[in-house]
């Protein structure tokens, strides 16, 4: 039976804010991580059958959470995708308030998307891409 992890928080921080606290995406709704790699195509002419080696790996974090307008850490992330502020995430196994719990894993990002949805009779969703820029440490 594989092992079921309750909760994981995303902590961000801005590199540019001397000082700054961590901007926690709050009432996180749901957080996928995408781990893709290029595939370099290195088939030659004694078989039919393609062949390939692993090139360069990125990661992306898409974060989930509700939209609130005027909120500090939102507008805060908006404010690093129009700057191309990068700034340093951790990775919280276990956590469901971003403080407690263990780093799972730490990195580099950069805002690469935000979408703010609005359906009919339900609250306002807003959707962060995170592009991980060097990998996970």
């Amino acid at each position: 039976m594989p092992t079921i992890t309750s909760g994981n928080s995303i902590v961000l921080f801005m590199d540019s804010v001397v000082g700054a606290t961590p901007v926690l995406i709050g009432s996180q709704r749901g957080v996928t991580f995408d781990s893709t790699a290029e595939m370099i195509d290195i088939s030659d002419k004694t078989s039919m059958a393609a062949q390939f080696t692993s090139g360069k790996q990125t990661d992306t974090i898409t974060l989930g959470t509700f939209y609130v307008e005027g909120e500090t850490q939102q507008a805060n992330l908006r404010s690093a995708y129009e700057n191309g502020t990068q700034m340093d995430v951790d990775w919280m196994d276990g956590s469901t308030d971003g403080v407690s719990g263990t780093i799972h894993k730490s990195a580099k990002a950069l805002v690469s998307s935000l979408s703010v949805s609005a359906d009919v009779q339900s609250p306002c969703e807003l959707d962060v891409t995170l592009q991980i820029t060097g990998g996970w440490s």
